[in-house]
């Protein structure tokens, strides 16, 4: 795809995202001081936002971004339009969060979320890529986590992130976004499942593979992998 072809599909995607009312972008949005944070929100627009410090308090310190799967949280395991939620210490004293996601040419403030006990809950609306997000609350930022999301039409694996096989065995796992053109993937080896649906996925470990990793793949995209602790 021509550069000219990717910025006008992230003109569009913005637009969308924007109609939503959820995500505001810096491609429309002013932000006088140049600290993601844009002016609407940003009670000092003309002077930077600082980070909090363990002289705050009380002290908010985020620890992780999790998929959000009708109120399953899963570590790590999240794709573009899913919900996501930020945790943390002390994350439920922030009572007015601003949600910030940005990387090097561009950034977007989420004002519609979910904040309580659990963590700060949003749609994640942005274009493919990697970036960093942090919480803007009181004139204050919090400190920074990565944020790179699956495809939205990515296949997820839940559960454990290792786990024990038995080789000609039978093994199931969890997770979202597979059907019936979803194959498991060991190395160069590719198997159909015994049995699928949505979010259950069933399959014959082969005999021949020392491989340490797993992940499945859809026509579309592939999905998280799996390490493979130990063959029995």
């Amino acid at each position: 795809m021509s550069k000219l072809a990717n910025l006008l599909f992230l003109s569009l995607f913005t637009t969308s995202v924007m109609a939503s009312g959820s995500v505001i972008s810096s491609q429309t949005e002013k932000d006088t001081d140049h600290d993601k944070v844009f002016d609407i929100y940003d009670s000092s627009p003309e002077q930077k936002v600082k980070t909090m410090s363990i002289e705050d308090l009380p002290m908010i310190q985020l620890s992780r971004i999790s998929g959000n799967f009708n109120n399953k949280i899963e570590k790590g395991r999240y794709r573009i339009g899913d919900k996501v939620t930020l945790t943390g210490m002390g994350i439920d004293k922030i009572k007015d969060p601003v949600v910030v996601i940005y990387d090097n040419v561009r950034s977007y403030n989420v004002k519609q979320v979910e904040s309580g006990n659990k963590g700060i809950t949003f749609q994640l609306s942005v274009p493919q890529g990697k970036y960093k997000v942090f919480v803007y609350n009181n004139d204050k930022r919090t400190n920074d986590l990565y944020l790179e999301p699956f495809a939205a039409d990515a296949p997820l694996i839940f559960g454990s992130t290792s786990v024990i096989l038995t080789k000609g065995e039978e093994h199931t796992i969890t997770g979202t976004g597979f059907d019936t053109d979803t194959k498991v993937e060991f190395g160069d080896i590719s198997i159909k499942p015994t049995r699928v649906s949505n979010d259950s996925l069933s399959f014959k470990v082969p005999k021949s593979t020392n491989v340490r990793d797993f992940q499945v793949r859809n026509k579309l995209a592939k999905s998280n992998s799996i390490r493979v602790f130990k063959y029995n």
